[in-house]
């Protein structure tokens, strides 16, 4: 039989326990993979926003469905052609666009109506305006530096 002291003792407990919260080493590891310096110099230089999205899903590995993912993505208006970067392996996904001419959350959920039929769905993890931002990113990706 349980004692009346280790019930209270283990209510106690739980009612202390929170929920786990996500350490940052997953959303790292997501900009790491997708992380393009070249192309964030391009975004700066245009005044553009970089979106790093987590993908929930299934990402094809075959090459022609990813030029369709990449041509779909950059049909977005305000989204930057030529700009999206994917890793099948770390399930990330990144573009670059212009916050005057479309928000990221905007540009999401029309990529989102756009790739639904392929069985995956973006959600934006990090969203980068300067290079200041970088050191972060940099830090966390030694040896992914140009």
């Amino acid at each position: 039989m349980i004692s009346l002291g280790r019930v209270a003792v283990t209510l106690s407990l739980a009612a202390f326990c929170t929920a786990a919260l996500p350490c940052g080493h997953c959303v790292e590891d997501k900009v790491a993979a997708v992380y393009d310096h070249a192309e964030l110099m391009r975004a700066e230089a245009a005044h553009h926003h970089v979106a790093f999205c987590a993908v929930e899903g299934n990402l094809p590995a075959d090459e022609n469905a990813q030029r369709n993912i990449a041509r779909t993505v950059e049909a977005i208006a305000g989204v930057d052609r030529g700009s999206m970067r994917m890793s099948v392996e770390n399930t990330a996904l990144a573009f670059t666009f212009d916050p005057s001419r479309i928000s990221v959350d905007k540009a999401v959920r029309a990529m989102n109506r756009k790739v639904a039929a392929l069985g995956f769905r973006l959600e934006p993890i990090r969203v980068m305006e300067r290079t200041a931002e970088l050191k972060k990113v940099e830090a966390a990706s030694p040896g992914r530096r140009p």
